[in-house]
Order: structure tokens, then sequence, then C-alpha cells
């Protein structure tokens, strides 16, 4: 049933595709694509589907519920797919979010969904007692749970919104653990690994390096944690969907029976419009989106600016997403200046939509330095606006590009 197949994305998204059956469901991409047990499901419905989602990160509808800034860090394919099918008349969806934010569970209706919101381990609200927050996320993250409240809330949410479907985005998340408990279809998206993450977690940083990053300690501590549950969640369930062979691979390495569907995700819209050209470029610029963890290989990326320097004097590094002032963050800005380069890099800080779409255009080059990656959707934007990619021969990376066709590739580090 699994098919490698670059050019789907394409064929279905709003730019390159005709819609299918009236609109850009991936639950209605293709008969082959979705197990028989969920398409008949929709044959034989009179009303549309309901499927619920369990997501990773917030929606607008959530921040504006809970009354702070919306969240632009990540999650944003998600937020796209989500506006593309509430349009579509035979779907109905309800989004389910667990956070350490979260002090209670609730259900509110805003964006023609149902949205639950689960208490995960909450800790106190960071705006009134910082420290005491921060103190009960180190201890949380060492600590091992069952999780059996926070699953207890998702049966309560399934049989408040009687799904057809339940979709869960991603491994990374306790959601998966669930699927014995209720008699619903559930479908598990691969996003990271978190089982392979952690051997690449460090990102070529030495020990002694790893010393002055205490929130990154801390956090890999975490992904350690939930990379066990995350072997189980790939060993219980039945369905698996995902874009590229390198998490077929690994589904495969835990569960050899499971069926799995190649499905892509939508980009956010504004990518598919602009086309870039290298005419009137004055500058040799670089540009990456970055997150501030080791495993990125932003320092990878600085130190081989400085080499690219003795060939192109002008060569210019423009590093978008939010780069932090502590740990890993400031290990990058002194690497930075110890290197000569501080009239060379820049740290933009985090970045709206278009802004990136702008920092694309005017770029030379998109450079993903990774040390592992499934699919990476800031590389798959860059390919959409058409700049010239750089990417690291890992993971899932080599599904997205062809080696010296639609991409240059290169050995991590």
């Amino acid at each position: 049933m699994f098919q490698i197949n670059r050019d789907f994305a394409y064929r279905t998204c709003p730019k390159w595709g005709p819609p299918c059956k009236g609109c850009h469901c991936p639950y209605f991409i293709n008969v082959n694509r979705i197990s028989e047990e969920i398409y008949n499901i929709m044959l034989v419905k009179e009303k549309p589907i309901r499927v619920l989602w369990f997501v990773n990160a917030s929606f607008p509808a959530v921040d504006r519920y809970l009354g702070r800034p919306e969240y632009v860090g990540t999650g944003f394919w998600l937020k796209t797919t989500a506006a593309e099918m509430v349009k579509c008349e035979n779907v109905e969806i309800g989004v389910v979010w667990a956070s350490d934010e979260i002090q209670k569970y609730e259900r509110f209706e805003a964006d023609n969904s149902v949205y639950y919101l689960i208490p995960q381990h909450p800790v106190p609200d960071r705006r009134k007692n910082r420290i005491r927050a921060r103190l009960q996320r180190i201890i949380n993250s060492f600590r091992n749970f069952s999780y059996e409240k926070e699953i207890d809330y998702c049966i309560q949410a399934v049989n408040d919104f009687k799904p057809d479907l339940v979709h869960v985005w991603g491994t990374e998340n306790f959601y998966g653990l669930m699927s014995e408990k209720i008699d619903v279809p559930v479908l598990i998206r691969f996003q990271g690994l978190l089982s392979v993450i952690v051997d690449d977690y460090w990102g070529g940083i030495k020990f002694r390096e790893m010393l002055s990053m205490p929130n990154e300690i801390i956090y890999y501590f975490d992904v350690r944690k939930r990379a066990k549950n995350e072997i189980k969640i790939i060993k219980q369930n039945k369905f698996f969907e995902g874009r590229t062979l390198w998490d077929h691979s690994h589904l495969r390495e835990h569960n050899t029976s499971a069926p799995y569907y190649d499905i892509p995700v939508l980009m956010r819209p504004s990518f598919y419009k602009p086309e870039w050209s290298n005419e009137n470029k004055k500058k040799h610029l670089v540009y990456v989106t970055a997150r501030s963890q080791p495993l990125k290989g932003n320092s990878c990326l600085i130190k081989a600016i400085r080499i690219v320097r003795n060939y192109v004097p002008d060569v210019k590094l423009r590093i978008g997403g939010h780069i932090a002032n502590s740990g890993y963050g400031r290990y990058l800005r002194r690497l930075v200046s110890s290197l000569g380069l501080d009239d060379c890099v820049t740290f933009l800080g985090p970045v709206t939509e278009s802004e990136i779409v702008k920092e694309l255009l005017d770029a030379h080059v998109y450079v993903l330095p990774s040390y592992i990656e499934n699919e990476c959707n800031s590389l798959i934007e860059a390919q959409i606006v058409g700049v010239p990619c750089l990417a690291a021969y890992v993971g899932g990376v080599t599904s997205t590009v062809r080696d010296q066709e639609t991409g240059l590739l290169f050995h991590k580090g």
C-alpha cells in the first residue's frame, strides 16, 4: 500500500492540483490511501464525518479563550489544515489540547469547531508565580507519569464529541495511549520521532558546553521519558500516516502489520503565491528558520559561514525564529562573536508568516542544518517559494529533496 511519491504534495495542494471531492480534506484524498474501515464510514454516513483531533500546539481560538497572545512558534500546518477543513460540508472537527498551562478540564466552541482543554500535570500560572511554575516544570521533567487522569479526560472528550475518527497529530504526547480504551478508529500522524531524536539531541555540542545549558538538559530528560511512551503508542495502534520513507521505516521497526498512509499536509497559503527569482540580488544572503535547540544544527551552520566568507566576503546569514538569550541561544551568540561574525550573522527573533516569505524571496539560499528531522515544513515552504535549498542528509529529508535535482544534500555536522 505504501508508495513513495514525491510529487503527491504538489498534486493535492491549492496551487498545484485540483481538489478532491470538492475540498482538500485529507480524509477524502484517495480510497487507496485510507483504511477500508474509515472509508466505509464515509460511504454509509449521511451526516458529516466527525473527526476529533488531538494536537500538541494551541490554536488561535484557545489563545483567545485563555486571554493570551497567539502562539506562532509551531503547529501552523495544523491551523492551516483546520482552517480549510471547517469549510468542508463533509467534515466536522473537534480539537483537544493538553498542557501544563491548563488548570481544569474545559469545553468551549469557537471558529466553527469544538475545543477541549485538558490539564496535563498543571503548573502554577507563570504570570502569577514564575519561579514556582519553573520549579514544578523541572520536577515534572524527571517524574514518570502514568497519564491515567489525562487519558480519562481524553475519553470524556471522545464521549462528548462522539467522533467517527480520532486523529492524533504526533507520537510525542500521551494521546495515542488511549486507543485501547475507546471504541473508535484512531489514526496516528507521525511528526517528530522522539525515540530517534534523543540520539541526536545535542547536535555535536561538547559535554563541557552542555553544562551551561540547564534548560536544554531538562528538556533532554523530558524527551527521553516521553520516547518510551512513543514506542508503546507505535506498538499498540492500528492506523498510521506520514510523509516519508524514514517514518514509515520506524513504524515497521516496532509494528509490522499496521497500515501506513502517505498523506501530505497543507502549508500556509501565503507561501504558494510568490515565486523566487535570482534577479537583482545585491547581497549573498543565506536564510534559515530555526528553533533554539542543539539538534537544529545552527552552530554547524555558523561555523560553515565562517568558511564560506573566505570565498564570498559579503555573505550574510539571517536566522529567523526564537533563539533564547540563555543556554544554547547564548552559546550561539558567543560562537558568532568568537568567530568574528558579528557583522555577518543576524538573529531576527520570532518571525511572522509574511516576514518569512520576504526573507525567502530576498535570500540566495535556504539551509536546513539539522542533525535529525522528519518532514521539515520550513524546508517545504522554501521549496514552494522556489528558493535553492541545501539540507542535511538525515531522517525524512531525503523524501523531500532529491540530491542535485531539487536541492543539495550534505552529511550532518
